[in-house]
């Protein structure tokens, strides 16, 4: 019973976090950056593929009319890059396991814990006919929360996983790991909500 709930919550989260994202001009060049691996951000022009080619490369241009000095950058050796209004960061996740090479994953939602969107790049399509992806959390500088954690990972244990992503904020972890009225799976997204604030605010 208690896997079946589990699918069903799921299922009703995929659905209130699903990126809805709208394909950029494929090939055209946008204003941008890209962040080194020390922290600099070198500021230019980036080429945008498309949702799956910006999971696995990153196409930079010093200038926007030549042509001649672009770089290519893998996920392992750049630490994120902007596109027009998108923000890419490279993660350990690309699809299943976490063991994977490194991908470029879209930002939905920063903070704290940010969330991201991936494509899943074996074209996998919804009933609708768009792109299936994979929604995914992950906290930064957290050794206690290394990996990224998708939807499908906080399903059965929900109350025990998220009092220990947010395990710094003792007050709302202890809500979470009491099951409090409000502090249960439904309303996970306002958990990160307000976790990511109270961390905002220190």
């Amino acid at each position: 019973m208690k896997k079946i709930l589990a699918i069903f919550v799921l299922s009703f989260l995929s659905l209130a976090v699903s990126a809805q994202v709208v394909s950029f001009n494929v090939g055209t060049k946008y204003a941008g950056y890209y962040v080194t691996l020390k922290g600099d951000t070198v500021k230019g022009f980036l080429r945008y593929g498309n949702n799956y080619e910006a999971q696995k490369k990153c196409q930079f241009y010093p200038n926007e009319s030549d042509n001649n000095d672009m770089v290519t950058f893998k996920p392992e050796e750049i630490h994120s890059y902007f596109a027009g209004d998108r923000l890419y960061r490279s993660l350990h996740y690309s699809g299943g396991l976490m063991e994977k090479p490194m991908r470029f994953n879209l930002v939905e939602k920063d903070g704290a814990i940010a969330q991201y969107t991936f494509y899943d790049e074996d074209g996998a399509r919804n009933a609708d006919g768009s792109a299936k992806t994979t929604t995914l959390f992950f906290k930064a500088n957290d050794p206690a929360n290394p990996k990224p954690i998708t939807l499908s990972d906080l399903g059965i244990g929900f109350a025990k996983k998220m009092s220990a992503l947010v395990a710094d904020n003792e007050a709302l972890s202890k809500k979470v790991a009491d099951k409090e009225k409000g502090y249960g799976m439904m309303k996970m997204m306002e958990i990160i909500d307000e976790y990511n604030a109270w961390y905002a605010a220190k």
